[in-house]
């Protein structure tokens, strides 16, 4: 009860009153043409930014995943919304399940014809969206105008009125944000899943009994923290492979496995292929990266 009356705390004293207009009345689009965009995201998506200068309308679609700024972890999900603002460093992955799907537009806002840097009611984390339908008829509007490449006045027009939109009708939600203590294990996993001896002594470097950690993180992130240590392995195994020269068991020593053939049943269990295999493949066809640089 306690951090969810900091949580609401936290939004009542820093939200704007979200029922006004937005603080500029249009928008100019950053990197044209491949803005605004949608895309349906390979599985094992991951995504990070170094603080880019332009301001990042989000939104996903389709899927589920975890995007990390300023120190908060939130809940990907149909409906999640974000308006990040520039400079702000964003870290995002998907972990299983449907893959993510997108739509996302790189713009700087503009107020009497002045390209603005800054914007009070902006950024906006961890709100979410509906009811989804309408706001996917919205996209498809927007999309038609960039696919024909028609004026782009017309399209920056289009999607500033979406923004408003969204920025009028975002409705908090209170479940996006993952607790500090499962956002810092889903740190941890993802970073170094090497490193981890046993998810017991995560539990324990978290302040937690190992059975109340299961609990909390399997609610939360809708898999047991041993499954997802698993995808974090292999996912980390797939890359190694793909841009190392390191011989297979080095990959499996690499990932904490004692055992080359353990590690390669279940990499294959995970890709329908022996890592041996996966490298020969990704050598001869060049694979779909999972960091796009511009989401």
């Amino acid at each position: 009860m306690d951090c969810l009356l900091n949580y609401l705390h936290y939004f009542i004293i820093s939200m704007p009153n979200l029922a006004s207009n937005l603080s500029f009345d249009r928008i100019e689009l950053v990197d044209r043409p491949w803005f605004p965009y949608m895309c349906t995201e390979v599985e094992h998506w991951a995504w990070e930014t170094k603080g880019d200068e332009h301001f990042n309308f989000w939104v996903a679609l389709s899927g589920e995943g975890y995007l990390t700024c300023d120190e908060q972890t939130f809940a990907i999900k149909p409906g999640a919304f974000f308006i990040f603002s520039p400079h702000q460093r964003i870290s995002a992955a998907h972990y299983g399940g449907k893959p993510v799907t997108r739509f996302s537009a790189h713009f700087l806002p503009v107020e009497g014809g002045q390209t603005l840097e800054k914007v009070p009611e902006l950024p906006l984390l961890g709100g979410f969206l509906s009811p989804l339908e309408k706001l996917r008829k919205q996209i498809d509007l927007v999309m038609r105008i960039a696919i024909r490449r028609e004026d782009d006045k017309a399209l920056a027009q289009k999607l500033y009125h979406l923004i408003e939109h969204c920025y009028t009708q975002y409705e908090l939600g209170i479940e996006a944000q993952i607790d500090t203590d499962v956002a810092e294990a889903i740190r941890i996993f993802r970073t170094g899943p090497a490193s981890i001896v046993s998810i017991t002594e995560v539990a324990k470097k978290l302040g937690l009994s190992r059975s109340h950690f299961d609990r909390k993180f399997t609610k939360q992130v809708g898999h047991p923290p041993q499954k997802f240590l698993l995808n974090c392995k292999m996912i980390h195994a797939r890359r190694l492979l793909e841009s190392s020269q390191l011989r297979i068991g080095e990959v499996a020593q690499t990932l904490g496995y004692r055992d080359i053939y353990f590690f390669s049943r279940q990499f294959k269990q995970f890709f329908n292929l022996s890592p041996s295999e996966y490298r020969r493949q990704s050598a001869v066809l060049p694979l779909v990266r999972n960091e796009p640089t511009g989401p």
